[in-house]
Order: structure tokens, then C-alpha cells, then sequence
């Protein structure tokens, strides 16, 4: 039995979740409203909703509220990894939010893996990508640009990578390695994601080939890993220093 005021209200919450009163993805009464229900003032409120997110039963951000956490959402990434496709065959709506494409100078990582000299220019196209309405990562995708002089100028008018690419030209492409790791996030990535800067990000570098296993683009992305299932399917081992 809860022995504490904040225990029975979190109490409370969990068995109405459990008997989806609120379903997975619904947003929370506000703190006023619970507050009122439980007739507790809000710091016991934080608290018992403190409690509900860390054992994952919901998610709270700051100027958004309470929401109860939906399942995991699995992301397969194998030979052909398309995050629209991924997430529409879960029957969520899938979309895809471009912050920026710009043309900068080649990292060491990019250079490498698109097998172009240090400096070179490059395209890069930054995105977050949604599940439905809620942000679950954001990817930067790395193009040569010596390759592609005209994606920059194409990709408005499609917002979408994959149709970039066939009006360039190529019209497919496969994955051919994928690293994974894992950190915390900055307070970008927690602004753009809405979640806690104690909850770790799962962070991948990728490198996509076109039908001639020439390199094509290279991608580095972080997900939230309170959100996402990475299920690795098949790959090629990365090079040992990536």
C-alpha cells in the first residue's frame, strides 16, 4: 500500500493508464486539473508524475505536458533502410521536418566514407523525423556535392531525399554499414526532441552505395532511445576506426 501522499496519486494515474482511461500517446489532464482531482498541491503532483515517467509509463516536456508513452517504435535497418517506410508500416503517420541544407567542407568521417579529399565541398541535409507527432530523431545526410551540383536547388521542390536523388540520376540505393552508439544529448537535440537531458541518445553513422557500390551518402542521426528499437538486420562490418 502507498504510503505516501505522492505514492497513492502516482498510484492512482498508473491504474487508470493501466486500464486505458488514457491510451497510449493521449496527453495527461493538466497539473491544475490533477491537482484539483487529488486535491494535492502540484509539488506532489511533479512528483507522482516524476515517479510515472521513470518507470516509463509517461513522458513529460516542459511546455508540452503529459503524455502517456506509447510502445517503442522498431526501426529495421538493413540493406534498404527507409525512415518513411519504417515508421508507415507500424501504421503511424509518417514525416519528415528539413531544418537546413547547406554546403560545407568535408569532415574526416564524411571524406572518408564517401571516399572524397579532405575539405571537398559537401551537401548536407538536416532533418527530424516524426512518428506521428512526436519528434523521434534528427539526421544530418552528407552528399559530394562534385557529384550532385544540382541537389541543393532539386531538393525543395521534393523535401524528400530518395525523389532528390532519382531526378539526379539515381534511382537506388542500399546501406551498405552502420555504427551504433550511444551518449546524452546537448541541449539542441533536447529542445528538438523534447526529452530529458538525462535520457541517452542512440546514435548512428551510416554509409548508403548506389547500384554500383560506389559510395553515395553519408549519414550520422540520433534517436530517442525511450522511443526507438533499433533492430540491426543485415550490414557489411564498418571500417574499424568509424
Amino acid at each position: 500500500m502507498p504510503n505516501k501522499i505522492w505514492e497513492h496519486v502516482s498510484s492512482q494515474i498508473e491504474d487508470s493508464i493501466r486500464k486505458y482511461e488514457y491510451a497510449p500517446g493521449d496527453k495527461l489532464p493538466t497539473e491544475a486539473e490533477f491537482s484539483r482531482k487529488f486535491m494535492v498541491n502540484r509539488h506532489t503532483l511533479r512528483r507522482a508524475l516524476s515517479h510515472l515517467q521513470e518507470i516509463g509509463l509517461v513522458e513529460s516536456t516542459q511546455g508540452r505536458g503529459s503524455y502517456v508513452r506509447r510502445p517503442a517504435i522498431r526501426y529495421t535497418i538493413g540493406k534498404r533502410t527507409r525512415f518513411s517506410d519504417q515508421i508507415k508500416n507500424q501504421s503511424i503517420v509518417a514525416t519528415t521536418k528539413t531544418r537546413k541544407v547547406v554546403v560545407r567542407t568535408a569532415t574526416r568521417d564524411v571524406a572518408k566514407a564517401l571516399e572524397i579529399p579532405l575539405g571537398q565541398k559537401v551537401i548536407a541535409v538536416s532533418r527530424i523525423g516524426y512518428a506521428g507527432d512526436v519528434p523521434i530523431s534528427m539526421a544530418t545526410h552528407h552528399f559530394d556535392f562534385h557529384r550532385f551540383p544540382t541537389f541543393q536547388k532539386v531538393y525543395p521542390e521534393h523535401q524528400s531525399i530518395t525523389q532528390t536523388l532519382v531526378n539526379c540520376g539515381v534511382l537506388d540505393f542500399t546501406r551498405k554499414w552502420t555504427v551504433v552508439r550511444s551518449r546524452l544529448p546537448g541541449p539542441e537535440e533536447c529542445e528538438h526532441l523534447n526529452m530529458p537531458k538525462h535520457v541517452p541518445l542512440i546514435l548512428t553513422k551510416s554509409l548508403n552505395i548506389d547500384p554500383l557500390s560506389k559510395p553515395l551518402e553519408y549519414g550520422e542521426a540520433v534517436f530517442a532511445s525511450d522511443r526507438m528499437e533499433l533492430d540491426i538486420a543485415s550490414a557489411e562490418a564498418p571500417p574499424a576506426d568509424y
